[in-house]
């Protein structure tokens, strides 16, 4: 088969599933529409498979954090790859252009991604209209969550034309890699600078990423455990404004780290006791999946898609609403207060959750389901390396 993926940017946790999908076809090409976001600052190291940036217009809109991309030459490319199966990405113009392509070519076009019925832009009646168009003319769809899953549907394709493929990442990587960093001199030395409970958030430092909520948070969790550590990794365009209210409420036990690489941030998560996953809003939100691998017990936002799919209440993890501020750190401080054996079991179960969708088995899962004769037969989720 040879398999061409249309998306937007390269990004740290695609790179090994793209290098994993490379294995198993006669030929794999991956189209970008840019080659970064204004909103990322992810080091990447030269990709293992053949990578094209498709020549284009890129807009930013004013207030917005990344551009709109406009890109052209679209059919041209594919005309000279001559793919058997374009894994189509989102719904810009490049994408309308690789659907109209395929229906013209008679090749194969699958959906793919993160959507959801709760973003902004798919309750715009022109892009659902547009949505619709694709979906409904696509051999299927690869859908990375329960939510996606059942927007593509309600976009019109069939049920059992889309596979839900909840997005992987390495897994042995995060829990390897923090157990090294846990017994490590470096991060004892980091901890012992450090009042118990840590809990740690990783995000983008803007409002839609529930930073308010999470000091509301935080600020009932003191009332229990006045030395409970607050580590934010991240970066983003509201940091000034959130140190700015941590420092007016005079807690000296709130650290902004800034942003951290995908490698270095074992090193985070082996230092904590808990982790808060507190979105307002994230079409999958990988980052509460890797505190699952790595062994750190996970409260995760019920507004992340990727925790309706991994986070079973009290089995894997715990579910929170961060509007609700008082719930939140009552459930967050259960998780805290576990007997040694039920937390063991937590970590456990979370492991396992996360293990059975791993990179190498979700990569065989998604080719079987491309490359089927007819993408109904049956297929309707990637666990554990088949098709279901």
């Amino acid at each position: 088969m040879k398999l061409v993926v249309l998306t937007n940017i390269l990004t740290p946790y695609r790179i090994p599933l793209f290098a994993e999908m490379q294995r198993h076809v006669d030929d794999f090409t991956v189209l970008l529409m840019s080659e970064h976001e204004e909103n990322r600052q992810w080091r990447l190291e030269r990709a293992p498979f053949k990578v094209t940036t498709l020549p284009g217009i890129h807009l930013r809109p004013p207030g917005a954090e990344v551009s709109l991309h406009v890109n052209y030459g679209v059919i041209r490319a594919l005309r000279r790859l001559n793919p058997d199966v374009v894994l189509s990405g989102g719904f810009t113009p490049a994408n309308i252009a690789a659907a109209v392509y395929c229906r013209v070519f008679n090749k194969r076009y699958m959906g793919w991604g993160e959507v959801t019925r709760r973003d902004a832009t798919g309750r715009s009646a022109i892009r659902t209209l547009l949505r619709r168009f694709i979906v409904r003319h696509a051999a299927g769809c690869v859908a990375s969550s329960s939510e996606a899953r059942d927007a593509f549907v309600s976009y019109g394709i069939e049920a059992q034309k889309v596979l839900l493929a909840p997005m992987p990442i390495d897994v042995d990587f995060f829990r390897d890699r923090t157990r090294e960093a846990k017994n490590s001199a470096a991060v004892a030395a980091m901890r012992s600078g450090y009042s118990s409970p840590v809990l740690l958030s990783v995000g983008r430092l803007t409002g839609i990423k529930g930073y308010p909520e999470l000091f509301a948070i935080y600020r009932r969790i003191l009332e229990a455990k006045p030395e409970a550590t607050l580590l934010i990794v991240g970066d983003g365009p509201q940091r000034k404004e959130y140190e700015q209210q941590v420092a007016e409420a005079g807690w000296s036990r709130v650290h902004f780290v800034g942003f951290v690489q995908a490698e270095d941030l074992p090193r985070y998560l082996a230092l904590a006791d808990g982790f808060i996953f507190h979105t307002l809003f994230d079409p999958f939100g990988a980052v509460s999946v890797e505190a699952m691998a790595a062994g750190v017990p996970v409260a995760a936002s019920v507004y992340a898609a990727s925790t309706h799919d991994f986070v079973e209440e009290c089995v894997t993890g715990v579910r929170i609403d961060p509007r609700d501020a008082q719930g939140s750190a009552a459930a967050i401080l259960r998780l805290l207060d576990l007997a040694e054996n039920q937390r063991a079991a937590m970590l456990a179960a979370a492991y396992q959750r996360a293990k059975r969708h791993d990179i190498a088995s979700t990569a065989l899962a998604m080719l079987e389901f491309m490359s089927a004769p007819n993408s109904a037969n049956g297929v309707a989720s990637a666990e554990t390396g088949h098709g279901r």
